[in-house]
């Protein structure tokens, strides 16, 4: 991966005259506005909601045709759905884009429909099955938002030159952070005020709707400002039928022309690998939380806003990073620092609880009426957790009493209870000092094959600077944070580079469709090396996708796809 020193002849964006540095602005705010929707909506609230619903309505399963669904299953299966609509249409549409002066009013359309349906999930409540009305409503407004990025990517070889893509690109995802980030945290603290009240179900619908009016607001910046790109091919006079022919024939030749653009076919390769396994790691990272670490939710929500802000500097860095070397140069350091973030991620390990305020189940003698009384219960204590207890013949809520005995024969029980994940702590009494370990809390470590790893980092970094799981936790999302943004703009402006710009439309639907398929790897090898070894070992067998997707890219030539996307202009007609 060569570094090339930047062109102090090439002009940065101060350099431009002030409508086109308006242009980029305002299609840097599409960014702004529906990333809204990937955060707060798809990341944080929509699907939580969703399978409180499914529950509340159907159980925690049901059978349909002999399958059984749970609100998990039907949720991905509606998200299956819909990229699969966008995936099937977005390269018909955008070579029909690149023939006929219609993204914009493409992105006008995907916006609509996107932000209209999202903020329809709002009246589910009054709906004779609010479940099946959410779901209806996802999957038009998650193919709005997929849809509309095809077409939003696809404007980027046109409002800006060439060298300024890196910063421009790196500019968009900077805005979408921090618009995201900013309705996050609303949308947080307005949750934890309404939480265990009457209003929390109103506080859950009013946050989606708001996405959805967020999203449509800010982006009228972006579809009112930015021009529709010229077309240099233009096709007239066509019907529904004839344009739909001239899609499949555009393909074709596409198809017949692939050893020209053979860069791009590297490139897209490398891409499905690496940005495979950072979107896993992405999705399965509040589950490896929960799971493995004993993170809470709400300590995780508090985490993805700190991304958001912590990867507008980070993607504006990556861009200077990019323009005093080569894009490929500091797209391969983001794969490289997403390499050792995944080892740093594998290598968290919760302290031994010691303290008694740092036990999950506290309990305090008291001495008047000589029993034991449940002080503290874990954070994120809900009915799957009671039943769990239950199972075992035993519960502990809030304000329990235990007798003498009770408390005695507690720690033995709590140990033999095969599923328990939580800590126990005594404090004065009889049993004052005492503890006890369920045989599946997060701090046990040894019997992974990889385990030996966190433990090493355990005893060497966290156990002596007395950093405990949150703190490390919030350490490796402010790493993420540097480094997310970086890797998806020049993801984005590499492929810009290496690509025609006149057929933009075509190519960036394929880019989109790429996207969406490189999300189907990455969960499968995660479900079976968990299944098989353990989520630890799920996590590093995630690592190799993104070290072979690097790996890929040390053989894309961006020279070379960049004459041969030159090459494939077509010639301005003589005057």
């Amino acid at each position: 991966m060569s570094a090339n020193p930047p062109d102090s002849s090439q002009p940065t964006l101060k350099d431009l005259p002030s409508p086109q540095r308006r242009i980029i602005r305002a299609w840097c705010m599409y960014d702004w506005a529906n990333s809204a929707y990937a955060t707060s909506g798809v990341a944080a609230i929509i699907p939580v909601y969703f399978v409180f619903l499914f529950k509340e309505s159907l159980g925690d399963e049901a059978t349909f045709l002999g399958i059984t669904f749970t609100g998990s299953s039907v949720w991905s299966l509606a998200i299956v759905v819909s990229v699969l609509t966008v995936a099937l249409t977005s390269p018909l549409l955008g070579i029909l884009s690149d023939r006929i002066p219609i993204k914009r009013t493409l992105l006008w359309i995907f916006t609509v429909v996107g932000s209209l349906a999202t903020f329809l999930i709002f009246f589910s409540a009054y709906t004779g099955q609010p479940w099946a009305w959410l779901l209806g409503a996802f999957i038009l407004a998650n193919i709005g938002f997929s849809g509309s990025l095809v077409f939003y990517n696809a404007f980027l070889p046109h409002v800006a030159p060439r060298r300024l893509w890196d910063n421009v690109s790196s500019r968009g995802f900077a805005y979408g952070y921090a618009g995201g980030g900013i309705l996050l945290v609303i949308h947080l603290v307005l949750i934890l005020i309404t939480q265990d009240t009457s209003y929390e179900d109103l506080a859950a619908r009013a946050a989606i709707a708001s996405i959805g009016i967020w999203w449509f607001a800010w982006a009228l910046w972006t579809l009112l400002i930015v021009p529709e790109p010229p077309i240099h091919r233009p096709a007239h006079g066509l019907t529904f039928t004839s344009a739909i022919s001239l899609s499949f024939r555009e393909i074709r030749n596409t198809a017949r022309q692939i050893k020209q653009f053979k860069v791009v076919i590297n490139y897209l390769a490398s891409y499905l690998l690496f940005n495979d396994g950072i979107q896993t790691v992405l999705v399965i990272a509040g589950a490896f939380a929960a799971d493995t670490l004993g993170i809470g939710l709400a300590f995780n929500m508090a985490t993805i806003a700190i991304i958001q802000f912590v990867a507008v500097p980070g993607a504006m860095a990556f861009s200077r990073l990019a323009y005093r070397t080569s894009t490929k140069f500091a797209l391969g350091v983001s794969l490289l620092a997403w390499i050792v973030i995944v080892l740093f991620g594998v290598a968290l390990a919760p302290l031994t609880p010691t303290d008694h305020a740092n036990h999950d189940f506290q309990l305090e003698f008291n001495s008047q009426a000589n029993e034991y009384r449940v002080a503290s219960v874990p954070g994120g204590w809900d009915e799957e957790d009671r039943l769990q207890w239950q199972r075992n013949a035993w519960a502990l809520q809030p304000d329990d009493a235990l007798t003498a005995q009770q408390a005695r024969d507690l720690p033995q029980a709590f140990r033999e209870s095969e599923d328990s994940k939580y800590s126990l702590s005594f404090l004065n009494g009889p049993m004052d000092g005492q503890a006890a370990l369920g045989p599946v809390h997060p701090s046990i470590l040894g019997d992974g094959p990889l385990d030996w790893w966190p433990s090493s980092i355990r005893n060497i970094l966290w156990k002596p600077l007395g950093i405990d799981v949150g703190f490390q936790w919030l350490i490796l999302g402010v790493l993420v944070g540097l480094i997310i943004g970086g890797s998806q703009a020049l993801a984005r402006s590499l492929f810009a580079q290496i690509t025609p710009p006149s057929r933009s439309g075509e190519f960036f639907a394929f880019f989109g469709f790429m996207s969406r398929a490189s999300s189907v790897l990455g969960p499968i090898l995660y479900v079976v090396a968990t299944s098989l070894i353990d989520t630890r070992a799920a996590v590093t067998a995630i690592l190799l996708i993104i070290v072979a997707g690097a790996l890929l890219l040390r053989r894309v030539d961006v020279e070379e796809g960049a004459r041969a996307a030159q090459a494939a202009e077509p010639t301005p007609p003589s005057p």
